[in-house]
């Protein structure tokens, strides 16, 4: 139950990031800078006088985007292909098959960096870049999953009951390979926030004035000895919200598995 409270605090976080920050996170006012933590500013402001908390907060928002980006197209494109293949079978399951495992070919940061070169870094492009990326692997085990339930015995007795194949897949096998596979959903987005982190970090086609926890990182960096704080918050964040996905979901499938064998 804490887990799942903690997520929901996080994705809370994120939501609030998008319609809510207590200053503009982009206003300069150099007679502020470096201020510490005070009532106007919780979490102090940097070097040009810009709030952190507001800076952290847009970012959360834009890190949550990410997410949502990643998770939607790998969860949808490789359930589809996935189940499809697995459905099929025969050579047209060999041909999705290799379709999938293309995916997989091409690094996922090759992919990512490729497109934040050609359409700049933002949330949707990184989110897209890296979705794509993540279909391969989610295509796989989408069909290593329905490949295992097919040959359970209460499929076969479901299909010697000519049950239709619509509803066999509706009411059997999506119902034991969706569970799996949103954990699975879950626990790459924990690599989706560290990828595009690291994109922002190195600013290929970034905008510098978007609030982002990498680029934070990367500008603040000169201040790592004067002004710690700047590069710990961002980085607090970044570590936070990995970890309790990692943790939420992590566990998640752990009661899956002793569902299953109870």
């Amino acid at each position: 139950m804490i887990r799942y409270l903690l997520l929901a605090l996080i994705a809370l976080f994120f939501v609030t990031g998008g319609l809510w920050q207590p200053h503009d996170p982009d206003a300069v006012n150099i007679l502020a800078r470096h201020a510490g933590a005070s009532s106007q500013h919780i979490l102090g402001t940097d070097h040009l006088g810009r709030d952190l908390f507001s800076r952290i907060l847009a970012g959360g928002w834009r890190t949550g985007c990410v997410i949502f980006a990643v998770a939607s197209i790998g969860f949808l494109v490789g359930s589809i292909l996935g189940t499809t293949a697995a459905i099929l079978g025969g050579w047209r399951e060999s041909i999705l098959l290799r379709a999938c495992e293309f995916f997989i070919m091409v690094p996922t940061l090759i992919v990512a960096l490729t497109a934040a070169a050609l359409f700049g870094l933002s949330p949707l492009s990184a989110g897209v870049a890296l979705g794509l990326a993540g279909i391969g692997p989610h295509s796989l085990l989408a069909h290593s999953l329905s490949k295992r339930v097919l040959g359970q015995p209460f499929i076969l007795a479901a299909q010697s009951l000519g049950v239709s194949p619509a509803r066999m897949i509706t009411r059997h096998l999506l119902p034991n390979t969706l569970p799996l596979m949103l954990t699975y959903v879950g626990n790459q987005a924990g690599l989706a926030i560290v990828a595009y982190a690291a994109l922002a970090f190195i600013g290929l086609g970034a905008d510098p004035s978007k609030p982002d926890w990498g680029s934070m990182l990367f500008e603040y960096r000169v201040f790592i000895f004067d002004h710690p704080m700047l590069m710990i918050w961002p980085g607090i964040a970044i570590a936070i919200t990995v970890s309790v996905l990692n943790w939420t979901f992590d566990n998640s499938e752990m009661d899956q598995k002793r569902r299953r064998h109870i």
